[in-house]
């Protein structure tokens, strides 16, 4: 019974918007649904009046994301023509589902670990969590099922880190830790200080989500994917669009990579370097937002240009200039994907005097122009 003629579809919008990704989601969504004057009816997860007999509204499509009741899900999925899902929890009772790839999240995730030499890998999630169980099983099968597992019950429990405080003093080191998400990403930081455990010398963590309020305000900031959730949204609005007028998608089920990983000082670590890289990689991370170079980062380092190249071929395996792009790259685009900064502002608060080397050094790094990059990746 999906929408036909000129009547405007009535859409039911379940979804929990608590957290960044929910948040995320929705803004994709709706970006796409104001487009079709799509007539939009918010119904809270936990809303119980969906339940009651005596409820008769019907919905032309619904959209539904973390919804763990599942007698609302039923309710919903009665009431409605065409059922999408955003999530790969509610997959069985939808006509169309995208969510994001676990495993490729996974991999993503602990491949940076494994680039900055953490040889042991750990991931903690939460307990009774269907996302983080999916999360836990693609990390065990990615490591042959050796690899380290907690599940935390407690998060909103600030008294209760004992149990996390030993299990990541247990840990074989240098161990490199993902969680779920950055919650609780924060969670096990705190945890670390509390047990005397040095980020990230002896304990590396990456998070889940890149939420900037969590991820910027821990200490040291806080590595984390970054997930395709605006996108992930705007699918889900797409397929239902199709699926309301009566034709077909293409796939009914699409798992999303993530977008990328932006590195920050919980996994920054450069463990058998000497003093002069340690120095101008330090110059570097603080200064990548002005056109330096390397003369100026031997300068700072106390030694020559040629011994700061030999130096960092030694212990990094690439030279100084390398290492500076790679952080001006990932600052571009932190940048690109925040809306309210133009675009002509991007190069020069990456440390590029020259908008043709900015956009010839991104395209060949991306193989997309900073636009294209912003327009598939922006959050706005």
């Amino acid at each position: 019974m999906g929408a036909k003629g000129n009547k405007v579809p009535r859409v039911a919008v379940c979804m929990n918007i608590r957290e960044l990704w929910g948040r995320e989601r929705m803004f994709g969504f709706l970006e796409e649904a104001r487009t079709r004057n799509w007539r939009l009816f918010r119904v809270q997860p936990d809303n119980q009046s969906l339940l009651d007999p005596g409820f008769h509204m019907t919905f032309d499509g619904v959209v539904i994301f973390d919804c763990r009741d599942e007698r609302l899900r039923e309710a919903l999925c009665a009431r409605s023509g065409v059922r999408v899902a955003l999530d790969s929890l509610n997959t069985d009772g939808s006509e169309a589902s995208v969510f994001m790839d676990a495993a490729e999240n996974v991999r993503m995730a602990a491949g940076h670990l494994r680039a900055v030499g953490f040889g042991h890998l750990a991931y903690c999630g939460f307990a009774n969590h269907r996302t983080s169980d999916a999360r836990e099983a693609a990390f065990l099968e990615q490591t042959g099922g050796e690899g380290k597992v907690f599940r935390d019950p407690s998060l909103d429990n600030p008294s209760g880190l004992a149990p996390l405080m030993r299990w990541l003093k247990g840990l074989p080191k240098p161990a490199g830790v993902l969680t779920c998400d950055d919650r609780l990403g924060e969670r096990v930081l705190e945890a670390c200080r509390w047990a005397g455990l040095r980020v990230p010398e002896e304990v590396g963590v990456i998070g889940g989500g890149n939420d900037e309020l969590i991820c910027g305000t821990t200490h040291p900031g806080l590595s984390s994917t970054v997930l395709p959730s605006r996108r992930i949204g705007r699918i889900g609005a797409e397929m239902l669009g199709r699926l309301m007028a009566g034709g077909k998608v293409a796939e009914r089920l699409v798992a999303l990579a993530p977008v990328d990983v932006v590195a920050r000082g919980s996994t920054d670590r450069l463990p058998a370097a000497r003093e002069a890289v340690l120095r101008a990689m330090e110059f570097m991370r603080a200064e990548c937002h002005r056109p330096i170079g390397v003369e100026e980062l031997a300068a700072a380092a106390g030694v020559s240009r040629r011994t700061l190249d030999r130096a960092f071929a030694a212990d990094t395996g690439l030279p100084a200039h390398e290492h500076l792009t790679r952080l001006r790259l990932g600052a571009a685009k932190q940048l690109l994907r925040r809306a309210e900064v133009p675009l002509g502002e991007v190069p020069a608060r990456c440390g590029y005097l020259s908008l043709s080397a900015f956009a010839q050094m991104f395209h060949g790094r991306t193989g997309m122009t900073p636009r294209e990059f912003r327009e598939r990746h922006g959050e706005g």
